[in-house]
C-alpha cells in the first residue's frame, strides 16, 4: 500500500472497521477501509473481492483494490464527501412520494446490479446511503459492500431480515431496503410494540401513516414479506408502478419530514455514543493502537 498510497486521518469509524482518507500517487483522493483480520468474512472476501472490483455502477461506491498486512485487510475505494440520504431529505423544500421513488429507483438499480453478479451487499441501512458531495445534483451512492463477518448492531434488529441467516442473502438485502423505504415515507422507525399496528404480512405488523398511497404500501408489503421465498426481488421491484413514478402521491409529506428530523437526531446520538464506546475499547488495547498508525 505504501508504494502507491499516502494514508491520512481517520474520517469514519464503524463497529468492525475504520476509514482513513488517502492519496493515490500523491494526488487522487480515495478512501481506505481497514478491517482487523479477525473481523473479516474471509470466505466472502476471497470469493467475491475480485468480482466486486469489476462492478462499475453510478450508484455504487467504487472499490479499486485491497492490501493485506499481518493484522489488517485494507480496501481502497472511492472517496465520498456528501451527507447521508435522510439528512438531505429533511432539507428539501418539497418532498413527496415522487422524490422518494426516484431515490428508491437509484438504490434498487445498484442492488440489482450487485445481485445480477451474484453479490450480496449484506448491510443496507440508512448509514449505507450517502451522496457523493453536498452539491444539489450529487449522485446517491450505496456504500461499499461489507466484508465483516458480523451483523452490525444498529440499535435494533429492524434491518436484519426475520430469517436471520448466518450468511447474508439477496432477500435479506431487500428486507433492509424495505425498512429504509418505510422510514423514508413514514419518518418512523418500525416499532413492533406500537399500539396502532396494521398487519402487512402474516405475523408482521407496523404502524402505517394514513397519507401513504396504496401503491406505496403494496410495495413495502412486498419488500417486507416475512417469507424470503415470496419477497420481491430487486429486478421485479424496478418494474413496480410506484417505483417508476406512475402511481404516486405528489403532496408534500410534511409530517414524515418532521418525524425524520427526530429520527435523525436519535440516530446521530446513538452513533456518537457508539463511537465513544468503540474509542474507549480501542484505547484499552495497545495492539490495536499500534496497528492503526
Amino acid at each position: 500500500l505504501d508504494d502507491s498510497y499516502i494514508l491520512g486521518d481517520i474520517i469514519a469509524r464503524g463497529q468492525f472497521s475504520i476509514v482513513r482518507k488517502c492519496l493515490y500517487k500523491g494526488k487522487t483522493e480515495r478512501a481506505c477501509r481497514i478491517y482487523r483480520k479477525g473481523n473479516v468474512n474471509n470466505e466472502k472476501f476471497i470469493a467475491q473481492f475480485q468480482l466486486i472490483t469489476g462492478i462499475v455502477h453510478p450508484n455504487i461506491i467504487q472499490i479499486y483494490e485491497a492490501f493485506e498486512t499481518l493484522t489488517d485487510i485494507q480496501i481502497i475505494c472511492e472517496r465520498i464527501k456528501g451527507e447521508e440520504l435522510f439528512e438531505r431529505i429533511v432539507t428539501l423544500g418539497h418532498y413527496s412520494e415522487i422524490e422518494a421513488a426516484k431515490v428508491l429507483r437509484c438504490i434498487l438499480s445498484a442492488v440489482e446490479c450487485l445481485h445480477s453478479k451474484g453479490v450480496v451487499h449484506g448491510d443496507i441501512r440508512p448509514e449505507s446511503l450517502i451522496y457523493q458531495s453536498y452539491n444539489a445534483n450529487a449522485v446517491l451512492k450505496l456504500r461499499d459492500v461489507s466484508f465483516s463477518k458480523f451483523t452490525p448492531n444498529t440499535h435494533t434488529s429492524i434491518y436484519v431480515a426475520p430469517e436471520n441467516e448466518a450468511i447474508p442473502t439477496m432477500a435479506g438485502d431487500i428486507w433492509g431496503l424495505g425498512v429504509v423505504l418505510y422510514i423514508m415515507l413514514c419518518g418512523l422507525e418500525p416499532d413492533l410494540d406500537h399500539m396502532e399496528l396494521t398487519e402487512i404480512s402474516p405475523g408482521f405488523t407496523l404502524p402505517w401513516c394514513d397519507d401513504l398511497s396504496l401503491n406505496a404500501k403494496n410495495l413495502i408489503q412486498k419488500m417486507l414479506a416475512r417469507r424470503p421465498c415470496v419477497r420481491i426481488a430487486a429486478k421485479q421491484a424496478l418494474d413496480d408502478v410506484w417505483v417508476n413514478g406512475r402511481a404516486n402521491k405528489v403532496i408534500h409529506m410534511e409530517g414524515a419530514v418532521e418525524r425524520l428530523k427526530e429520527f435523525n437526531a436519535r440516530r446521530k446520538f446513538r452513533a456518537a455514543t457508539k463511537v465513544v464506546l468503540v474509542t474507549n475499547q480501542m484505547s484499552n488495547k495497545p495492539l490495536r493502537k499500534k496497528e492503526l498508525r
